[in-house]
């Protein structure tokens, strides 16, 4: 994209005109987000039909079935659609968690993260290579689970004739689009509002809710409950994110001469939330694969999709997985040298293996709070969709819980980031060049980007 960033009226730069350079930066996330992601869903793969294949989509009683709603509730309908963005831009998410994960776990990959800007972007094209791998695996294996299956009418998916010639050409079709996908995130995140991934996921959340409320119109009482639910969920959901608990930190004090140096005072915020909906990503194809297992091959369907195992599975496992995450990614003893070289220290708690136990016990009881409050939001739909009598699409409104999570995390970094933006311009200040919303530093009039 090339474009020239006029002046403002008076001789001035744009950027000085806090208001113009936020609009324009709202128009460019407009653009790509919303317009060009949600034309790019309508066009379908050669040779699919999307009939049928929201036909087949629509049985949710399998946990195959639930999976694939849930992926498609993520992609903004592109699964149902058959769309060329079908895959979304979870490839890139699964390629980030792993690239995280071994970053934490391979010395030289974290020995690379620590060179800086070079190694941070030598990671980036590293998980842009996974990405590519992933799309690749995921696009042949739909295009593969779209020749074999036939649904529950026995109606074929594919019209093609040459069943090998359309595995090729839809690998090449769904990842050609998610890469194009991952373009357009990274161009939001350089040119528009917010990260480009997240506000992507946002999107595609946000366009399936009216059709998860289509009907409500006809049982009112049912719609006004579906929607105090949400914004109860809602309510919580601010209160969890926005939760920390901070560490007082003090540095130490020297006296030289008449002088009193340090002394002064910080704090190390732990989020109650800090591995956000990783969890419920990690868990649930073990969940499908638990099913799959149970129910297909022992016969046994204790943790099929609504059975009462598979939520306590489900929530046990998001337990797990969150202490999984936090354990590899919240480096205590680093943290502790970090503060130890800095000349900080707790107060009352002495430098060293004292403060990482401090720092691990207050961790410990705070993911505690977090992992019981997501694997609550997690189970949510389908235990009210049981219980209460709920019907699926009303169910599916509450998203998970999991997708109104990502929302309002999403709009929240937003409205942070906007804040950063007019305070930055207060000042004075550019905050890396462009207020804190994430994107690309402000160029000079006449620039060109």
């Amino acid at each position: 994209m090339a474009a020239t960033i006029a002046s403002a009226p008076g001789g001035g730069d744009i950027s000085t005109n806090p208001v113009r350079e936020l609009i324009r930066r709202f128009l460019i996330t407009f653009l790509l987000g919303v317009v060009v992601y949600r034309l790019g869903i309508l066009v379908p793969i050669p040779g699919v039909d999307v009939q049928a294949l929201q036909d087949r989509i629509t049985v949710t009683d399998s946990p195959l079935g639930a999976l694939i709603a849930y992926a498609n509730m993520f992609n903004g309908g592109a699964i149902a659609s058959a769309s060329v963005f079908g895959l979304g831009i979870m490839p890139y998410i699964s390629a980030s968690i792993i690239m995280q994960l071994l970053t934490f776990s391979v010395p030289a990959l974290k020995a690379l993260q620590k060179e800086g800007e070079g190694g941070r972007r030598k990671i980036n094209q590293y998980t842009r290579y996974a990405t590519l791998v992933i799309c690749l695996a995921q696009s042949c294996m739909a295009a593969l689970v779209l020749t074999n299956d036939s649904g529950t009418t026995g109606q074929d998916l594919v019209n093609a004739k040459d069943e090998t010639w359309f595995v090729i050409q839809s690998m090449l079709v769904i990842t050609t689009g998610s890469m194009v996908l991952l373009w357009l995130a990274e161009q939001i995140t350089k040119f528009g509002i917010g990260n480009g991934v997240s506000v992507i996921i946002m999107i595609g959340i946000l366009a399936s809710i009216p059709s998860a409320f289509f009907g409500g119109d006809q049982d009112l009482a049912q719609f006004l409950w579906i929607a105090a639910v949400c914004l109860v969920i809602i309510g919580c959901i601010v209160v969890v994110v926005q939760a920390t608990r901070r560490i007082n930190l003090e540095s130490q004090r020297r006296i030289q001469g008449n002088r009193l140096y340090g002394g002064q005072t910080t704090s190390l915020p732990l989020k109650l939330n800090h591995a956000n909906v990783v969890p419920v990503i990690f868990a649930s194809p073990v969940m499908v694969l638990v099913g799959l297992f149970f129910g297909n091959m022992l016969g046994l369907h204790l943790f099929d999709y609504g059975a009462p195992g598979y939520r306590y599975l489900f929530a046990g496992l998001i337990i797990a997985f969150t202490y999984f995450y936090i354990s590899i990614t919240f480096d205590l003893n680093e943290l502790s040298n970090h503060f130890k070289q800095a000349g900080f220290f707790v107060r009352g708690i002495k430098p060293g293996k004292k403060t990482v136990d401090f720092l691990s016990y207050h961790l410990t009881r705070i993911t505690f709070v977090g992992a019981i409050f997501l694997a609550a939001i997690a189970i949510l739909p389908e235990l009210l969709g049981t219980q209460l009598g709920l019907s699926g699409n009303a169910a599916s409104a509450l998203m998970g819980g999991t997708g109104l999570l990502i929302v309002v995390g999403v709009a929240l970094d937003i409205m942070q980031k906007v804040g950063s933006f007019f305070l930055a311009h207060q000042f004075g200040q550019q905050m890396g060049g462009d207020g804190g919303l994430g994107g690309a530093a402000a160029k000079k009039p006449g620039k060109r980007f």
